[in-house]
């Protein structure tokens, strides 16, 4: 027994000097050819996704971390016609959704065994915003078919239940958000741009000239915009109670704000946006391109690097277990499973009381839920 416990322990110490890493995706271009999509690891590109003649880029990531997979969406724009585009959800390096022409990817969402996709699909001169989900290349859903034209522009999917966001056009634009294949919400003269659902509730960017975060269907709070004109916010998340948001204000200014405050203002000035963030052990870290044509990674304020002749549009981290301490899973969070090697080799949504993990071979598992290790225990049955 006391041999175990200082294999454990030397295990856990071992895992927690481990760092994450930092997945991105995005675009970059170089001297002899147009934008290409493209997964980034650490700065380095990992993916890369070309069709001759076409102008691509990749606008989200997500990560299957039971096999390691990484899931990331890939457009394919011609130069001479958005009609002829195709949208492609991407494993690793291969095609899992091979899309019709007139298609879009604007976000995926990972829940469960599941790769969820949202975006829009032409239908000859209008977009139909429509979801995806795995393989298929007909929509689970599609929204607002009657309009002029509607898009989706963030997904979350959340134990089977999809929330979307985007809008539709009938002279002006309407902000929507979707639960499943309803809609919930509907605002004029905007454009819905970002969504989440976090314990038991839905949170959303209203994005007019101003923007304001709504809370399952009530405004929340407004941004503060300091004076600047128009803002753009796409990048919305929960975490310990705060809402971090990210986006530009004023095509001056490149800002993060916690709930209604501004904590971070970089002054790259026009061309330059935030476009994606994400917690993870009580940092905050955010990605874009600044007014250069450079991919951006930020973490607290501070730039971690840049890659020239690049633009990021999502990021993910790879979370690693750093301390030991028994706390509750909240409903929808997620948990982490690490053998004693220190490979993640599961990746659950709790229900806020058991976890299935009698599917993992045979030995002693480490759970971790946020930044805590939440349970040590053998495989075989469901823990609590």
């Amino acid at each position: 027994m006391k041999n175990l416990l200082f294999t454990i322990l030397a295990v856990l110490a071992c895992i927690a000097v481990k760092s994450q890493d930092i997945y991105t995706s995005g675009y970059f271009t170089n001297d002899s050819g147009p934008k290409i999509a493209a997964v980034f690891k650490n700065g380095e590109m990992l993916y890369g996704q070309k069709q001759i003649g076409k102008d691509m880029y990749s606008s989200a990531m997500a990560i299957d971390t039971v096999n390691g997979d990484i899931y990331w969406s890939a457009n394919a724009f011609p130069l001479n016609s958005i009609s002829d585009s195709y949208g492609n959800v991407m494993k690793n390096d291969e095609i899992l959704l091979d899309n019709v022409i007139g298609t879009c990817i604007n976000d995926i969402s990972f829940d469960g065994g599941d790769i969820y996709s949202a975006g829009y699909m032409n239908d000859i001169y209008e977009s139909i915003a429509a979801v995806w989900k795995n393989g298929e290349t007909t929509p689970l859903y599609t929204y607002c078919t009657d309009k002029h034209s509607s898009v989706v522009l963030g997904i979350d999917v959340v134990d089977g239940v999809v929330y979307a966001c985007g809008y539709y056009e009938e002279g002006l634009h309407y902000g929507c958000v979707w639960v499943n294949g309803d809609l919930y919400a509907i605002h004029p003269n905007s454009e819905v741009t970002g969504i989440t659902y976090h314990d038991g509730d839905i949170y959303y960017l209203l994005d007019e000239c101003t923007t304001s975060v709504y809370k399952s269907g009530e405004e929340f709070f407004e941004l503060q915009n300091y004076g600047g004109s128009c803002s753009d916010v796409n990048a919305i998340i929960v975490a310990d109670n705060d809402v971090y948001t990210a986006g530009f204000l004023g095509f001056i200014d490149c800002v993060v704000w916690r709930n209604a405050d501004c904590i971070y203002l970089h002054p790259f000035g026009a061309e330059a946006a935030f476009n994606a963030c994400q917690y993870f052990d009580q940092s905050l870290y955010y990605v874009g391109w600044d007014h250069e044509g450079r991919g951006i990674v930020f973490k607290d304020g501070v730039l971690i690097y840049s890659l020239d002749n690049c633009a990021f549009y999502d990021v993910w981290l790879m979370p690693s277990p750093l301390a030991v301490e028994e706390i509750e899973a909240e409903d929808s969070s997620v948990v982490y499973i690490y053998n004693f090697f220190g490979e993640l080799v599961k990746t659950v949504r709790a229900d806020g009381k058991t976890l299935n993990v009698s599917d993992l071979p045979s030995g002693f598992y480490i759970a971790k839920c946020g930044d805590k290790v939440t349970k040590i225990f053998s495989s075989g049955a469901s823990i609590r």
